[in-house]
């Protein structure tokens, strides 16, 4: 987990998810899991009862705004969000050494990766308007007179973006490069980089689309987001209605799953069960010559380990969804191929790609985004006290392990039953009638009931055991 450094600011009690207590579930996890499992069972059930076509105009309310605004607003976002990258640069070249004293880490796995995700996906898209790297991009093209030459990009390109997502994820839990501030300015300079040659290749707009890893990600996170922005107004919609009749593709649906594994491998990292693991490694003849091997080649074993782990993770994911398309294939009575199935549905998975980053990261949130009240005051660590805040000391209490558990529990069963809402309206769309739609949703239900449960058990490890 990023800040790793804050538990050692902290008391020992405030490791794994920083809480300075145990908790002992009102009922036995199994209870928990079953309910549930049931709810989302029952949610099934309710969709095959008035299962029906559906839109995301059907499920919405369109809001005008005056004209002449959007721009004013769009500039304003790119002002805020190229001062933000200006003082993430200016606080990791300059600033305290510390991670949890300086701008640069805080606002970036604390404020943006785990924050502006959730606002994304709760409230609204602004990467889209805001992107501070598009402009600087766009620019230096300009004045390097090389617009790019806008051609057809191979669809093969968007699979740079779900490895830039697993690189990302990589730096932030696995690297130890999250914890030093100095690291992000050359992170920052390689991915500025990264988009400058694409862009000059391929044009400003495809490659962002189709390889910007971040792009990606905000604008499919948009989709779950009751708010969008539109030419001329604002929409408000029910909650993932903007997933209805989007076809990820192939590669948006590995994404997808990438995103997941990602969340829950951080989750599954902290439990018992990883920690039996690694213990096994370490303690295996068989592996011995090869991590003694690893280790004279310069690398550090608890990282590879945890690396292999990562990718493990996701070749399970992948595995998993790979196995329910196949069972939804023949569910169906093969009427459409196999592939238009793993694409058209991967997208009501992303609800609960969001419940589980929520669940996750609640309390780490609301922990750590404390950090900013004494940066705020003293932002290079000089001594100042701008705000009156500079001796402000992390509130442990703020958030309880008991309330972390309810809102894991809430957030990942009302992210089960909109995924529910999802697939079924999308499996009215993808198959030829009622009847093999229905029958689509049955090793739906199966994988979400076990997702379900799966979740819960990794959630509740650090909180209870």
């Amino acid at each position: 987990m990023p800040l790793a450094a804050l538990a050692c600011a902290l008391p020992r009690g405030a490791e794994a998810h920083a809480f300075a207590q145990r908790y002992d579930l009102p009922l036995p996890l199994g209870y928990f899991i079953a309910g549930a499992a049931l709810a989302v069972a029952l949610s099934f059930v309710a969709s095959f009862l008035m299962a029906r076509p559906l839109s995301e105009q059907g499920l919405s309310v369109r809001i005008p705004v005056p004209d002449g605004l959007a721009a004013p607003l769009r500039a304003l976002l790119t002002g805020i969000a190229l001062l933000l990258l200006a003082g993430v640069v200016i606080s990791g070249l300059y600033g305290p050494v510390s991670p949890t004293r300086n701008f640069a880490t805080v606002f970036v796995w604390v404020i943006f990766w785990v924050g502006f995700f959730l606002f994304t996906a709760l409230v609204t898209d602004l990467w889209q308007a805001g992107n501070p790297f598009r402009p600087l991009v766009a620019g230096i093209l300009r004045l390097a007179r090389l617009d790019g030459s806008r051609r057809q990009l191979p669809s093969a390109t968007g699979w740079l973006a779900v490895l830039g997502l697993m690189l990302i994820s990589w730096i932030e839990t696995i690297s130890g490069w999250s914890e030093n501030p100095r690291s992000l300015v050359p992170i920052a300079a390689a991915y500025l980089l990264y988009l400058l040659i694409g862009s000059a290749v391929a044009g400003v707009g495809p490659w962002f689309a189709a390889a910007d890893p971040l792009t990606r990600l905000f604008g499919l996170l948009g989709n779950v987001a009751p708010l969008k922005a539109e030419r001329g107004a604002l929409r408000l919609r029910v909650p993932s209605s903007g997933l209805l009749g989007l076809d990820t593709g192939i590669v948006g649906a590995v994404f997808t799953l990438t995103l997941i594994a990602l969340v829950l491998f951080d989750g599954l990292s902290e439990t018992p069960f990883w920690a039996a693991i690694l213990d096994w490694v370490t303690r295996s003849m068989t592996l011995r010559p090869y991590l003694l091997d690893i280790r004279a080649a310069g690398f550090d074993i608890l990282k590879v380990v945890r690396s292999v782990g990562q990718l493990a993770t996701i070749a399970a994911a992948l595995a998993a969804y790979g196995g329910l398309t196949l069972a939804v294939w023949l569910a169906s009575g093969r009427s459409r191929s196999v592939a238009a199935v793993f694409s058209g549905l991967a997208a009501s998975l992303l609800p609960i790609a969001v419940a589980y980053h929520l669940a996750h990261y609640v309390s780490y949130l609301v922990l750590a985004s404390q950090l900013a009240i004494p940066i705020a005051s003293d932002p290079m660590g000089l001594g100042w006290d701008l705000f009156g805040g500079a001796r402000h000391v992390v509130n442990l209490g703020a958030i309880s392990a008991a309330q972390t558990w309810w809102v894991a529990a809430g957030a990942l069963v009302t992210g089960h039953g909109l995924s529910v809402f999802v697939s079924h309206a999308e499996a009215l769309g993808l198959f030829p009638d009622r009847a093999m739609a229905v029958r689509s949703q049955v090793p739906i239900m199966v994988f979400m009931v076990g997702l379900t449960g799966l979740s819960l058990w990794i959630l509740a490890q650090p909180i209870v055991l």
